[in-house]
């Protein structure tokens, strides 16, 4: 069966004004940006909408570092109380650029992070209130467009343009590329393609830019003359090639858009036809500690406030630790970190969108689970955590400065300069116990296991 498509596009890039504020967002600990917007290449919010019969289902790309759960929800909810779409049928995918600005004022936390000011907190919500108002009218708008009938297809290609960043044994080179061609004429009209990779080849500098990524997509829709739409896939350990600079942007562009070109003129293709059949629900991930208990929380309490008052602790640590007092102390500490998981089937291709920074042991682990095209997306809908396997965990501070895992000397309290700092969690997440029996998914209440559970169902269901 055919569907029918539309798409429109918006620039994101901040600029002032409307946007108060242009703190940029991706790296620590400093303050980055302010106002200073230099742009390189323009960020840009793209939606793809396709129509399955009188059911529409939308696809909106954003080039920003993350989304926090509170924006996701609000986007959300916007979308599908206004009528446009319903919620199983709408899937947000960062591309995770480094170079692009603070979204939202949760996670990560702008004050541990970059140590900002309240002023410039309530400038970087307002911000995000210009950016949230942009997203839900260009979905209005795409939803609302005409369309053209097309048949979809798939196939995937095959490129390098980084390494595994922890040295685990993963470096994910797949291009998955969906092409819809119209109908009557076979003529490409649009592609949308993924790779996972973090967009950091430009490095730390205070200029907007879409990275790698971004640029791979303007340069396949100036050589094949349509829209072209990057998705990320399961990037949390893979790095571009080094050295990083502005340059390395347009050399890993280049390599990316080859691949994706030579995917649509010579790849495999297979059909893929409806119905559409999405699912999206959302799982916790447990921490290593039980924090409803209170003796639990007294522990914690008191780690923290020997951070605080340690001479050795760095100004981020302190900033960390002085947000965590304050919600152990007021009852306001999370006792699991929410995560979604979405899933939309068609004949011929599933899609599978993982929220979060997932790790490539995820997408090795889920592509053995099944024998039929499978694109996996990570950075959806929304982005608060790492999702590191067991090995990752249980590594520890040994690996990447513990990064990843969350805690560098003490597995029961997040680490300095970790991702769970800077995302502003209280504590790393469960790994499976070393000496109990476990299979591949890990053992029962660990992170592994809690999200292999839930991808088992999705793709079951």
């Amino acid at each position: 069966m055919t569907f029918t498509i539309a798409w429109e596009e918006a620039v994101i890039t901040p600029t002032f004004p409307p946007w108060p504020s242009l703190w940029m967002g991706g790296y620590g600990w400093v303050p980055r940006g302010g106002r200073n917007g230099g742009v390189a290449r323009h960020l840009r919010a793209q939606c793809m909408v396709i129509h399955d019969g009188d059911r529409p289902h939308v696809l909106l790309r954003v080039d920003v570092p993350t989304i926090p759960r509170v924006v996701h929800q609000t986007i959300r909810e916007r979308v599908v109380s206004d009528g446009l779409v319903a919620s199983n049928d709408f899937l947000i995918s960062v591309s995770h650029t480094h170079s692009g600005p603070q979204i939202g004022c949760t996670r990560p936390d702008p004050f541990i992070v970059m140590g900002l000011t309240p002023a410039d907190i309530v400038a970087v919500n307002g911000s995000t209130e210009v950016f949230v108002d942009a997203l839900v009218e260009l979905v209005r708008t795409a939803v609302n467009s005409d369309t053209v009938e097309v048949n979809l297809a798939y196939a995937e290609g095959d490129v390098q343009i980084g390494f595994n960043r922890i040295d685990a044994p993963d470096v994910l080179t797949g291009v998955p590329v969906l092409v819809a061609r119209r109908t009557g004429d076979d003529v490409v009209c649009a592609v949308l393609f993924g790779y996972s990779c973090h967009p950091v080849s430009r490095g730390n500098d205070e200029t907007f830019d879409s990275d790698f990524c971004g640029h791979a997509s303007e340069l396949v829709s100036e050589r094949l003359g349509v829209p072209a739409f990057f998705f990320q896939g399961t990037a949390g350990d893979q790095d571009p090639e080094i050295p990083h600079g502005p340059d390395k942007v347009g050399q890993l562009g280049e390599k990316l858009a080859d691949a994706v070109v030579d995917v649509v003129d010579n790849g495999a293709f297979t059909p893929v036809t409806g119905p559409i059949v999405s699912m999206y629900t959302e799982i916790e991930l447990p921490f290593v500690v039980d924090l409803s208990r209170p003796e639990v929380q007294a522990e914690l309490i008191g780690k923290y406030q020997a951070r605080l008052d340690s001479a050795e602790t760095t100004e981020w640590a302190r900033r960390h630790a002085t947000v965590m007092l304050d919600q152990l102390k007021n009852g306001r500490t999370p006792t699991g970190v929410p995560m979604p998981v979405q899933r939309w089937r068609f004949d011929g291709l599933t899609i599978l969108a993982l929220g979060h920074e997932v790790l490539s042991h995820y997408h090795v682990a889920i592509t053995e689970l099944v024998d039929s095209p499978l694109w996996i997306m990570g950075y959806a809908n929304e982005v608060e955590c790492y999702i590191p396997g067991d090995e990752t965990l249980w590594a520890g501070g040994d690996v990447h400065i513990g990064y990843e895992a969350g805690w560098t000397d003490d597995p029961l309290i997040t680490g300095d300069a970790t991702n769970m700092m800077a995302y502003g969690w209280p504590a790393p997440l469960a790994s499976s116990p070393r000496d109990l029996p476990r299979d591949g998914d890990g053992s029962p209440g660990s992170l592994q296991r809690t999200v292999m559970d839930a991808v088992r169902q999705i793709l079951a269901a």
